[in-house]
């Protein structure tokens, strides 16, 4: 296919009959020049009122003619005018991200403290994933879906923000946790449905074994990442409690990381030990390299079509020269 000037021509050979004209020319000249000449019986012989306008346009029906067949041929040879335009087919990825609000996460070993690292580095993670689709679900003595799946990145950094274990019992209910996160997936159409789970401590509330909820999220391809945050020891500080109090005392940190390996290795996932802020900014930008969204673009054409133009031009042109003939240029017997 042809291109000139931004115009594609479907039948680019048309144009070498372009190349007939001069014989039509020819052959136009030739049959004037045979035609007899009449002259009107009132006037002297070659004599005519109009004939110097006569005979300086006596040849435009001809050259008329002549265009409107190079007209044709322009528009026989099918110019088109071509408009591109790009879809974008997402593969996108839903996510729903868990977050331990339990009373052990205000323990200050992660700065500032290990529920406000978390908040920072999830929301540093929620702003470079503008395609996904993404969830959150907090949990101490039982879960909570802070949000459902969304696009809406401010409305769940917001909710991020003022997530807390306010009404919440204490505790670590992961197997509960992990069934409620499955189900915001559920109904997902998406290839990749991931949950990422980040806690500090081990299952001792809820009614769910998290073993058991991880092989049922197996079974619906929802991939699990697991990450293990803070280190393990009695802290003593001061803590907000969830009715607003703030106490001080000594905390058990516990981490049970051959579960939440055990977790992640059933559905496919990984387990992460992050020990400090960086441990675990590196642990989230792992997982976004490992779950990128699949972008494919696909161009398009949009033909429009310019036939139409070129055939109009023709049939004005050979009216033209019609015209001419049946009225100023009419012979006259």
């Amino acid at each position: 296919m042809n291109r000139f000037h931004g115009i594609d021509w479907q039948n680019p050979w048309v144009f070498w009959l372009l190349l007939l004209l001069p014989l039509f020319v020819w052959i136009g000249w030739k049959s004037r020049a045979r035609a007899p000449r009449m002259f009107h019986p009132g006037f002297p012989r070659g004599f005519h009122p109009r004939a110097g306008i006569r005979r300086r346009i006596s040849s435009l029906p001809l050259w008329l003619r002549l265009l409107a067949l190079a007209c044709l041929l322009v528009g026989l040879a099918r110019p088109v005018i071509r408009t591109p335009w790009s879809e974008d087919s997402v593969n996108g990825v839903d996510i729903v991200l868990m977050l331990d609000v339990s009373t052990s996460m205000q323990i200050r070993d992660v700065s500032p403290n290990r529920i406000e690292a978390a908040r920072r580095i999830m929301a540093d993670f929620i702003a470079g994933r503008d395609r996904d689709r993404m969830g959150l679900v907090a949990f101490a003595g039982h879960p909570v879906t802070r949000c459902p799946l969304t696009t809406d990145r401010e409305v769940l950094r917001d909710l991020l923000d003022s997530t807390s274990n306010q009404d919440m019992d204490d505790g670590t209910a992961i197997g509960d946790a992990l069934m409620m996160a499955g189900n915001r997936l559920r109904k997902s159409m998406t290839k990749s449905k991931v949950v990422v789970l980040l806690t500090d401590g081990q299952n001792n509330m809820g009614a769910m074994d998290p073993l058991a909820a991880a092989r049922v999220l197996a079974t619906e391809g929802i991939r699990v990442y697991t990450i293990g945050l803070g280190t393990e020891g009695v802290f003593e500080q001061e803590f907000k409690l969830p009715d607003g109090q703030v106490v001080r005392g000594k905390v058990q940190s516990d981490m049970d990381t051959r579960t939440l390996s055990a977790i992640a290795a059933t559905t496919g996932g990984k387990f992460w030990r992050a020990l400090d802020r960086g441990a675990l900014q590196k642990a989230y930008a792992e997982i976004d390299r490992l779950e990128r969204t699949r972008i494919s673009t696909r161009t398009q054409w949009e033909v429009h079509e310019r036939f139409r133009v070129w055939a109009f031009a023709a049939l004005v042109l050979s009216l033209l020269a019609w015209t001419l003939e049946a009225t100023v240029l009419r012979r006259v017997p």
